[in-house]
C-alpha cells in the first residue's frame, strides 16, 4: 500500500538520554537525505553525518541508517537518525523535517500500522511490539517475543487453512449434492471436525491462561482486626504504607502497593479488619475488603494465635468454604512470639498452607516470602507460550461457539446449510484476529495504544 504522507517521530521515549532516534518513513525519504543529509547514502549502512536545517546549518552530529522498500520495517523507504537524546534538539529535527511536502508528524502506532497495512506483520504481532514495550516481567516479555516472532499467528492459520479445506469440502456437497451423497461424507469429515475443534480448544485454552501474564497476580490481606495485617503490609511492602496502631478498626479503606519478586509483580492488598461493627465508616470497609478478598487470586488470612483456637477454626473452615474455582488462601498465625512458639509450616485440611510467625519479631517472615515466591511462580508457570489478549481470546471462542453449533444441528437435523455458513463465520473470528478481516474502528482502536515513533 502506497501512502501519500511520509511520517516523522523520535523513536525513544521523551527525556534526556545519550542518544535520540527519529524515525522517517515513507515516499519522500529520499528528498529528506538530499536536503539535510547531503549525502548518497548506502542500504542498512551506518553513515556518520551532520544533519542539517533548512537553511544548510548543523544542529547534529550523529549517525544515519537507510532502509530501502520494500525490506524494511514499514515496507516503505526509512530513514533513521540517531543523534543525542536531548528533546529539544530532537524537536528542531522534527520541524524542519515536517517543513518538507507531504511530511508530517506521525500518529501513535503509525509506523506499525504501515507496516501491517504493507503486510509486513499481521496484527498479532503488531501488539506484539506494544505488549512488549509495556511488558512487566521477565515472563510477559518472553512471551510477548513469541508472538511477535509469529508462534501464535502460526497456530491460528494452520486451524484457518484447515477450515478453509473443511469448508470447501462442505459447498462441494451442497453445490454437488446429485453426485455426492452426503451422510456418507458427514462420515468421512467427522474426524476432520474432530480435529479442528480440539486444535481450536487447546489454543483457546493456552491464549486465556496467557492473557492472565498482562494481570498482576493480586494478593489480599484479610482477618480480625489487630491481628498484623498492617504490620505484615508494611513490612512486604518495605515501607511504612499502613498506620498501625493497638486501635481496633485504624484500616478503613483499601491499601495497594505493587511489589515486585524475582522479576514478577504481584499487586498487595491491606483491607479493613473483618468484624461486626456500629461505624458506619468502618462498614464501608468491610463491605470493601470482602469484595476484595472474592476477587484476588490469594488470600493472605492472618489470625492472632492468642486468639481462642476453637473461634480460629471456625473462621478457617468458614473461609475455606467461601473460595472461589482457582483462588487459593494461606493461613498465618501472628504473634507466635506471645506464647513463646518457633516459626513453622503446616498443611492443614489436606492442601492448605498454615504459617506460624510473628510480624513483630520479624520471626518466619523468610518462609512466608518462599511461599509468595511459589505463588508467583504456579500462576506464571506457561512455558513456550505466546502473549493473547482479550480480544484474543474472545475471537476463539466465538468461533469455537459456531464450530459446536454447527456440528450440533448438521448431526441433528442433517441440515449442511446451516454449518456451511457456521464454518463461514467461525473462520472470520480468526481471520478477525491477525486482521485479515476487520475494519477501521478495529485498527484505530488498536494501533491508538501504541507510543508514537511506534
Amino acid at each position: 500500500m502506497i501512502f501519500n504522507e511520509t511520517i516523522v517521530a523520535p523513536a525513544t521515549a521523551f527525556g534526556r538520554s545519550g542518544i535520540g532516534i527519529i524515525r522517517i518513513s515513507g515516499s519522500s525519504v529520499l528528498k529528506i537525505i538530499k536536503k539535510f543529509l547531503k549525502i548518497s547514502m548506502r542500504e542498512r549502512f551506518a553513515h556518520n553525518v551532520s544533519f542539517l536545517d533548512f537553511r544548510g546549518n548543523i544542529i547534529d552530529y550523529g549517525i544515519a541508517l537507510f532502509f530501502p522498500a520494500p525490506n524494511s520495517f514499514t515496507g516503505e523507504d526509512i530513514l533513521e537518525f540517531q543523534g543525542h537524546g536531548n528533546p529539544v534538539l530532537l524537536d528542531i529535527i522534527v520541524k524542519n523535517v515536517v517543513r518538507m511536502n507531504n511530511v508530517r508528524i506521525a500518529r501513535p502506532g503509525e509506523f506499525s500500522e504501515r507496516a501491517f497495512l504493507n503486510k509486513k506483520i499481521d496484527l498479532i504481532q503488531a501488539e506484539a511490539i506494544s505488549d512488549l514495550i509495556h511488558a512487566e516481567s521477565k515472563l510477559s516479555i518472553q512471551a510477548a517475543l513469541r508472538s511477535l516472532s509469529g508462534s501464535f499467528s502460526k497456530k491460528l492459520c494452520f486451524i484457518i487453512d484447515l477450515l478453509k479445506i473443511f469448508y470447501s469440502k462442505i459447498e462441494a456437497i451442497i453445490n454437488f449434492s446429485d453426485e455426492i451423497d452426503s451422510s456418507d461424507e458427514r462420515l468421512d469429515f467427522k474426524s476432520d471436525l474432530i480435529k479442528i475443534i480440539m486444535l481450536l480448544k487447546n489454543l483457546m485454552y493456552t491464549a486465556r491462561k496467557s492473557y492472565s501474564l498482562q494481570k498482576d497476580i493480586k494478593i489480599v490481606i484479610t482477618g480480625p482486626p489487630n491481628v498484623g495485617k498492617s504490620s505484615l503490609f508494611n513490612f512486604l511492602s518495605d515501607r511504612r504504607v499502613s498506620i498501625v496502631t493497638d486501635i481496633p478498626g485504624t484500616t478503613r479503606d483499601l491499601i495497594c502497593q505493587n511489589i515486585w519478586s524475582n522479576g514478577v509483580c504481584y499487586e498487595l492488598i491491606d483491607t479493613a479488619g473483618l468484624r461486626k461493627s456500629q461505624d458506619l465508616i468502618e462498614n464501608i470497609g468491610i463491605r470493601l475488603a470482602k469484595k476484595s478478598v472474592r476477587s484476588c487470586d490469594h488470600i493472605f488470612f492472618i489470625l492472632d494465635i492468642t486468639y481462642n483456637q476453637k473461634e480460629n477454626n471456625e473462621i478457617i473452615l468458614k473461609s475455606i468454604k467461601n473460595l472461589r474455582i482457582n483462588q487459593n488462601i494461606t493461613f498465618i498465625f501472628n504473634k507466635i512470639d506471645l506464647i513463646k512458639q518457633k516459626p513453622r509450616l503446616e498443611i492443614i485440611h489436606q492442601k492448605f498452607q498454615c504459617i506460624y510467625l510473628s510480624v513483630k519479631k520479624r520471626s518466619g517472615l523468610s518462609r512466608l516470602k518462599k511461599i509468595i515466591n511459589v505463588i508467583l511462580c504456579s500462576k506464571n508457570n506457561i512455558e513456550n507460550v505466546f502473549l493473547a489478549r482479550r480480544r484474543h481470546v474472545l475471537g476463539l471462542e466465538e468461533s469455537l461457539k459456531y464450530l459446536l453449533e454447527g456440528k450440533k444441528e448438521w448431526y441433528k437435523n442433517n441440515n449442511i446449510e446451516f454449518f456451511s455458513d457456521n464454518i463461514r463465520l467461525s473462520m472470520n473470528c480468526l481471520l478477525s484476529i491477525t486482521g485479515q478481516f476487520s475494519n477501521d474502528d478495529l485498527l484505530n482502536k488498536i494501533f491508538s495504544d501504541f507510543c508514537i515513533g511506534k
